[in-house]
């Protein structure tokens, strides 16, 4: 699934869990209101020129919606959640899995019904959210992914840090063991020595 990004160079050890991008729906939110152009321009000029244009110019509105939102990827990982946004340029954003504090899904009543909606990460010491993933088709199921990526990377650190204070309990150990038959050595040198005197 990551052949598909280009942009996208993920660890080796890392997958894309999910991916997505906003509903397409989103450019009849602009399409529509730029119906206005085309009957503004009949209004103001009334001519078949204007007509023209302002089909034209609503036809040119629509198309750079259209070109926006399909410029704009969403991909959850094994390590990180991601959002690429650009048509001339890039722009990715990226945050750790193990630096998420809270993920939120928001939907109106629009998105209730249709099931769309917003899926927003907060970072630990963040104001708000810190990334979104806007309009995306069936947002519980991108939440629950997420979620369960985020409790799977703070139960392995939570395993590795145990791991590491065990092999460190092995370390004290093995030195205090060091330590004492040192000691043992120690004792036993000054009582063979003490005896021949």
């Amino acid at each position: 699934m990551a052949e598909q990004f280009s942009w996208l160079s993920l660890d080796a050890d890392e997958e894309v869990v999910w991916s997505g991008r906003p509903r397409l729906h989103v450019v009849l939110w602009l399409a529509v209101p730029a119906l206005s152009i085309p009957a503004l321009m009949v209004v103001v000029w009334p001519r078949l020129l204007s007509a023209l244009v302002g089909v034209s110019a609503w036809a040119a509105v629509t198309a750079l919606g259209y070109v926006y939102v399909t410029n704009i990827d969403y991909v959850v990982s094994t390590k990180y959640v991601y959002s690429k946004r650009g048509v001339l340029g890039r722009a990715v954003t990226q945050i750790g899995l193990h630096n998420i504090q809270d993920t939120t899904l928001s939907q109106g009543i629009f998105g209730t019904h249709s099931d769309y909606g917003t899926v927003s990460f907060s970072t630990a010491g963040g104001e708000g959210a810190a990334l979104a993933f806007s309009l995306v088709d069936d947002p519980s199921t991108v939440k629950s992914a997420v979620d369960r990526q985020v409790s799977s990377v703070r139960k392995g650190t939570t395993d590795r840090r145990e791991r590491s204070k065990a092999e460190g309990v092995d370390d004290l150990l093995s030195e205090l063991r060091a330590t004492r038959e040192a000691a043992q050595r120690i004792d036993q040198a000054l009582e063979y020595g003490g005896s021949r005197s």
